[in-house]
């Protein structure tokens, strides 16, 4: 039968356990050093904003493109080519800010005080967590619901919505996607242009999502802690949580030095590989619970490495079929799935990493410090295996 790592196969991974943790950690310190001083790259998922992707069906040069949004007031670094040339695609994007303009708030106030007053408009607020809408509240009697729609009819682009409330009704503004597409219609409206796609999150929203991202990772680590200690005991608990925060952390680190945007996608990969990652170290963990069961008086660093060793099939196997299977995604994907793609290979490959240079070790660490801990938390540790015993037999 086939067999990706022959049996005798066997490699010291315990001998070089201090260089690895030495790069781990430096790895770490980086990386959030990496966070705090630079921080991520974050998404209008995250701080709100607008993106819009639109297509060409003729050649259009994004030179054209810019000069055509010169009147709606897009930075140059606000707009991108997507793909090739050829394929006549452009993204904008706009972060932090209300997709509704001042100047459609001062037109729709000034049809309304023209129609019914100037004292008529009591408030106008714009809703930064729904995007370009606005809550408008009037003073007097009750005013026909027709009337009002009649008052804003001459507004371009501005729809009105009743309310439940009294003397209360909804104004919707054109957003920044609105005027995109005005101001692309205008000057190029000759290149078959078509909006593909049109995202736009309100900055209180995107602050909102943020903190839950955080707060579902936090929460995410926090039951994985429980888990761990319900299902094994001190000595192995400690290993699985500081390997769950290394891979946290490093992947963070090495999607700032990249510049990937932290959005959705992102938070949706860390918490895939924080479940990937927890069980590629249970099987490392499982095996060298079962060795020390069983040779109760074998070297500890060779029963370990007899342990990784004899998993190491396995985890290449598993690995790498998740690797494979996000190949697909990564060429034929689009935008979103390519960066979920990227960030479960480079997360896939960081974990496997720390399931044996950096869990294994630390079980190496509390293992052969037990009494310390017994006394610094004044417990009974556990049982140590004695150094110098028979080696546990090769796999």
């Amino acid at each position: 039968m086939f067999e990706l790592i022959p049996k005798t196969f066997y490699y010291d991974f315990v001998a070089r356990r201090h260089l690895w943790a030495s790069i781990s950690w430096a790895a770490w310190g980086i990386s959030l050093a990496l966070y705090f001083f630079v921080g991520p790259r974050w998404s209008i998922d995250f701080t709100g904003g607008t993106e819009v992707q639109v297509h060409f069906g003729k050649p259009t040069t994004i030179e054209e493109v810019r000069s055509a949004l010169v009147p709606v007031g897009v930075g140059d670094d606000a707009i991108q080519q997507l793909g090739e040339a050829e394929d006549q695609r452009f993204l904008f994007r706009t972060q932090g800010e209300s997709s509704a303009r001042p100047e459609d708030v001062k037109a729709v106030e000034d049809a309304l005080g023209t129609a019914f007053g100037a004292g008529w408009l009591t408030g106008f607020t714009v809703d930064e967590q729904v995007g370009a809408r606005a809550t408008a509240t009037y003073s007097g009697d009750q005013v026909p619901f027709p009337r009002i729609e009649a008052a804003l009819a001459g507004v371009p682009g501005v729809s009105v919505q009743a309310s439940t409330d009294d003397n209360t009704f909804y104004v919707r503004l054109p957003g920044l996607a609105e005027s995109i597409h005005s101001a692309l219609t205008a000057a190029l409206g000759d290149r078959d242009l078509e909006i593909e796609r049109t995202d736009s999150v309100g900055p209180r929203v995107g602050s909102n999502l943020r903190w839950a991202g955080i707060l579902s990772l936090s929460l995410s680590l926090l039951l994985l802690l429980v888990y761990i200690g319900v299902r094994f005991d001190f000595t192995f608990a400690p290993g699985a949580i500081v390997c769950l925060f290394h891979d946290t952390v490093v992947l963070v680190g090495i999607w700032i030095v990249t510049q990937q945007e932290f959005g959705l996608a992102m938070v949706s990969a860390l918490l895939t590989l924080l479940g990937y990652s927890i069980n590629d170290t249970i099987v490392v963990y499982d095996r060298i619970r079962e060795n020390l069961e069983k040779y109760r008086k074998a070297d500890l660093h060779r029963l370990i490495n007899d342990s990784i060793n004899q998993t190491l099939s396995r985890t290449i196997v598993t690995s790498g079929g998740t690797i494979l299977s996000m190949v697909p995604f990564l060429i034929w994907g689009g935008p979103v799935l390519f960066q979920f793609a990227e960030a479960m290979i480079i997360g896939i490959i960081v974990g496997t990493y720390s399931s044996i240079y950096v869990a294994a070790p630390i079980v190496i660490a509390l293992r052969e410090n037990a009494a310390f801990f017994s006394r610094l938390f004044g417990g009974k540790g556990p049982a140590v295996a004695p150094s110098g015993g028979p080696p546990a037999p090769k796999p």
